[in-house]
């Protein structure tokens, strides 16, 4: 039963103020169950970034990462920054040869999936609220990672 109580006021800011009052029927069990099943099922269950899989293949003692350049383009960084840091991480020369990063060396694939990922934590990824609308700018010698959401900025 909801019952309605209204005021008139004269003033410049308020011209009218409703007041709902909701007389509690239901317990909280059953108000939790209608608001659960008004809830889209879909809610919630995927991000609206996602980070691409390193797709990896062996290449005699060389390791192909196949879609490089898409998951730079994703992260959206500099494909150079990015391979630079994976070379450094896994500890082994590589080059760049178009979308493709051939690595020196037999690595395993749950090896450069780690470090993608943490790449995009450490780069992509705004430390406060953690999304991933963020850009690297230079200010006064210093790279700092710029949050476009929250406007956050943090050096790296």
């Amino acid at each position: 039963m909801i019952t309605k109580i209204s005021w008139r006021y004269e003033s410049v800011y308020v011209k009218k103020f409703t007041l709902y009052i909701f007389r509690m029927t239901n317990d909280y069990e059953d108000l939790l169950e209608k608001g659960m099943s008004e809830v889209p099922d879909e809610a919630g269950e995927s991000e609206r970034f996602e980070l691409p899989v390193a797709d990896t293949r062996k290449d005699g003692s060389k390791t192909v990462i196949t879609n490089f350049g898409e998951i730079a383009d994703v992260i959206s960084r500099d494909q150079d920054r990015f391979s630079k840091y994976l070379q450094d991480e896994l500890g082994t020369s590589a080059r760049v040869e178009g979308d493709e990063m051939v690595l020196n060396g037999e690595i395993r694939r749950g090896n450069v999936q780690a470090k993608v990922k943490q790449f995009a934590e450490e780069y992509v990824f705004c430390p406060e609220c953690e999304s991933p609308d963020t850009e690297i700018v230079r200010e006064k010698g210093v790279e700092i990672l710029k949050c476009q959401a929250c406007g956050a900025r943090n050096p790296l």
